[in-house]
């Protein structure tokens, strides 16, 4: 059953006359003590002002272990304000996750932030191992299929019991702020996909290029994406700023001119703290002139006394908000831009990804030149212990030498540009990839590594946005194929193709 809570952020959200506000909270390392109980103490504020609709609760940021955003969303629910329970994927395999869901649905916490969440890190005896299992479209689109009540099959625990009907309020996350073309394209790509599997709401990443903001909304007019646009305002202090700028913190860019800003504030305490809640709240003034149906309002050093001036003033520059844009407009540099650009130059040809194309229209294509042949031949070979290890053993060397095959049993090059993304990825995204990376390079290795992404725009001939944002949404990989022949896999209709 919904709750009030619920459904009040719920009402604000599609409310287009009301301007929804969230905040987020950061829960440390621990189960309690003085980082928890200001936590609650904010929430009682909150709940007593009005104002903020829901507060989020973040899921190990950072990568790094915390307290659980569904303890503490239960004693912010209890304090009758609805807390939005950030669900990340890089700890949880799809067990965990619907287990979770479970969890949520019984407690009441329906109001769900879906994203991959930050590559692990140091834990218990060092580096944890990542799990993402699934993708946040995937995640997204089995909570979809919660709301359908599924049935689940004969074979499994407990076949043919219907599911009880979980309806959640699942909103996703974009990056706007990309740097480069083939990042900020690949991230509307999978903006797209996460919307099509079901998210009812969408929170961008942080960032202070105006451009880029209105760039999202433009974006999603020309998408038909009617999902209600939340702005993220993160208001740092310098220190976390500095270290923003040193690229610290994944997916996030920060600019030297508002850098340069805050360093010169500082050199007077006495005003720096003021000109920081300052620029936040014309952020949030100039966010809701550009169209924006609410804020996701976050920063360090925030008790609500702050919170609370930063929306009072937010009101006041409401009627003058576009006198401040250019002031509060930081862009990034060279940053690439969607629209309101020069024609794209042509295209380098491939001569990998072609020979890569040939083959696989010829032999995996139902019209392909060889495919009945080579159908045939793999089936045969599918049915004979001896050839089917020979058939196993030359797929894996050919595989392993020309594409790093990792052997998952369900091959998914084709759709990547012939780039395997269980072994080019650390996170093994293959719907596109997360919002980690920064100026093309991948978040677990800055500056060493391209994003797997943009490799895979690199070798695409085409990159025209509505080429490459013409597949599917992939469904989670069955490991039970894992080790065993893709081709076979392919050709007998057990990989992700027979759903296709």
């Amino acid at each position: 059953m919904t709750s009030t809570t619920t459904e009040q952020f719920r009402n604000s959200l599609f409310d287009k006359e009301d301007f929804t506000l969230t905040f987020e909270l950061v829960p440390g390392r621990g189960s309690g003590g003085k980082k928890i109980e200001g936590l609650l103490e904010f929430a009682v504020q909150a709940k007593n002002d009005g104002r903020i609709k829901a507060l989020s609760i973040t899921d190990n940021p950072g990568g790094h272990p915390a307290l659980a955003p569904g303890s503490l969303g239960l004693d912010i629910q209890s304090i009758g304000i609805e807390p939005l329970i950030h669900f990340s994927l890089k700890d949880k395999n799809r067990n965990m996750a619907e287990s979770q869901l479970f969890e949520c649905h019984r407690h009441g916490l329906e109001s769900l932030l879906v994203l991959g969440g930050d590559y692990p890190r140091y834990g218990f005896h060092g580096q944890a191992m990542p799990v993402f299992d699934l993708d946040s479209p995937q995640l997204l689109s089995l909570i979809s299929s919660l709301k359908r009540r599924p049935v689940l099959l004969r074979h499994v625990p407990g076949g043919e019991m219907e599911l009880p009907f979980m309806d959640f309020l699942t909103g996703c996350v974009v990056s706007p702020f990309k740097e480069t073309e083939a990042e900020q394209k690949f991230q509307y790509i999978k903006l797209e996909k996460k919307i099509d599997a079901g998210a009812h709401f969408i929170v961008t990443q942080l960032g202070y290029d105006m451009e880029k903001f209105k760039e999202l909304v433009q974006f999603c007019k020309h998408a038909s994406i009617s999902a209600p646009l939340i702005a993220n305002v993160f208001i740092p202090n310098t220190l976390v700023a500095k270290r923003m700028a040193q690229e610290k913190v994944p997916g996030v860019v920060f600019p030297d001119k508002l850098l340069k800003t805050m360093v010169d504030e500082a050199e007077n305490p006495g005003k720096a703290e003021e000109a920081r809640l300052i620029r936040g709240a014309k952020m949030i003034s100039c966010l809701k002139g550009l169209g924006y149906d609410g804020i996701h309002l976050g920063g360090n050093d925030l008790d609500f006394s702050k919170v609370g001036f930063i929306l009072d003033q937010a009101e006041f520059f409401e009627s003058d908000w576009r006198e401040h844009l250019e002031e509060i407009h930081c862009p990034n540099g060279k940053t690439w831009y969607m629209y309101n650009r020069k024609e794209e130059a042509g295209r380098n040809f491939s001569f990998t990804y072609s020979c890569n194309h040939l083959i696989h229209n010829t032999l995996f294509n139902g019209r392909g030149a060889l495919y009945s042949i080579f159908r045939a031949f793999s089936i045969f070979c599918s049915k004979r212990n001896l050839l089917h290890k020979l058939y196993n053993g030359l797929e894996h060397v050919v595989k392993k030498v020309f594409f790093r095959c990792r052997m998952c049993g369900d091959c998914t090059l084709s759709e990547s540009g012939y780039l395997c993304p269980q072994s080019g990825c650390p996170k093994r995204m293959i719907n596109g990839p997360c919002g980690g990376s920064i100026n093309g390079f991948c978040e677990v290795y800055p500056n060493q590594k391209k994003c797997f992404w943009v490799n895979v725009y690199d070798k695409l001939p085409d990159t025209r946005y509505e080429v490459i944002s013409k597949n599917d949404l992939l469904p989670p990989k069955n490991w039970s194929l894992a080790e065993s022949s893709s081709w076979i896999n392919y050709y007998t209709g057990k990989d992700h193709h027979k759903s296709s």
